[in-house]
């Protein structure tokens, strides 16, 4: 089976630092080419998979516009009426819009990434012949009424996680940094409480004036570190040395691979209950999930009896990689069979 997979060309696949989308799109295709899949990338054109790839922007840049989205999925739909697949599956929502205009197309899957606002929704229901899936049961519910809607959360491929029990006496970060993400929280969080706070994640320079504004004042190379953007190997020596990651999200989570992460290093969370989290973080046994700032700061001395080994657990058992792709086969497998 022929399947085309359209990510983002913002950042390349798999992300060198910051990516999400791009981390869950390159497990996902490791997955399916160890299946025997045959794929075609649309993507970055630095993006380093070993798999056939293809892109109208040869360099990832920050920040995304629709504009390039656009030229993006137009590129890709005209080089897939040329060389058609069995399967489209794109992680950007427009391409809907591309799909239904195309002529005599493959079946369209649809992951959607990104938080849902009301006119996102009314358009990904405008589409009822498109496969959309739902990366939480949080996001599935704000879609029901779709005829064509399925629930596959993100995995990991535990290898690339080594797990360690010891914790090392300070807070962790991680993400791009933006006010959503509640970084400032989290820094209040270390001030207040006496405790050492370690920030990895970009600043993309739309965010400068926050990080200038609220976080680069209260950053002092000691209490409050700030380490630039982390590759792979150093986000995982980080998240595995941390007492906990602290992610107190300000907006509601679509999923947060992050977290998922975090655990498979054996590291608990300790974010707000917002969107997804609750999904994703089994309360008082992986981490804590939370409603105010005072929840927050009481729930940092329970972290120490939580088992490192519950949270890898967690992961492995709910968020592996080999169950998220047995659930995309599947799915691929009955789009080919519907549009027989």
């Amino acid at each position: 089976m022929r399947v085309a997979q359209i990510a983002p060309p913002w950042i390349p696949v798999p992300p060198v630092t910051y990516g999400g989308t791009e981390l869950m799109v390159a497990n996902l295709i490791r997955g399916l080419v160890a299946r025997g899949l045959e794929i075609m990338l649309f993507s970055a054109g630095d993006s380093t998979l070993p798999v056939p790839q293809f892109g109208h922007f040869l360099h990832s840049f920050w920040p995304p516009d629709k504009f390039s989205e656009n030229l993006h999925l137009a590129y890709a739909f005209t080089r897939l009426r040329e060389q058609p697949p069995q399967v489209i599956h794109s992680h950007l929502e427009a391409a809907a819009g591309f799909w239904t205009l195309a002529a005599d197309p493959a079946p369209l899957a649809i992951t959607i990434h990104t938080p849902l606002f009301p006119m996102k929704r009314e358009y990904l229901l405008s589409f009822p012949r498109v496969h959309l899936v739902a990366v939480s049961a949080f996001q599935h519910r704000q879609l029901e009424g779709h005829p064509r809607l399925h629930l596959i959360p993100h995995g990991l491929d535990l290898k690339d996680y080594p797990f360690a029990a010891a914790k090392e006496d300070f807070l962790l970060f991680l993400g791009r940094i933006y006010p959503d993400k509640g970084l400032h929280t989290a820094v209040r969080l270390a001030r207040e409480a006496g405790r050492r706070l370690l920030i990895a994640g970009p600043v993309f320079e739309p965010d400068r004036p926050y990080f200038d504004r609220e976080i680069a004042p209260q950053v002092d190379g000691e209490r409050i570190v700030y380490l630039g953007p982390a590759d792979h190997h150093r986000k995982v020596d980080l998240m595995r040395r941390a007492q906990a990651l602290v992610l107190p999200v300000e907006v509601d989570e679509t999923f947060g691979l992050a977290m998922l992460e975090a655990m498979a290093c054996g590291t608990p969370v300790l974010a707000y209950d917002r969107g997804a989290v609750p999904e994703v973080v089994i309360q008082g046994e992986t981490g804590f999930a939370v409603h105010t700032y005072e929840e927050l700061r009481d729930s940092l001395p329970r972290l120490t009896g939580l088992d490192p080994q519950r949270c890898r657990e967690h992961v492995a058992r709910h968020f592996s990689r080999e169950r998220m792709v047995d659930a995309y086969m599947k799915l691929y497998e009955d789009m080919c069979g519907a549009a027989l």
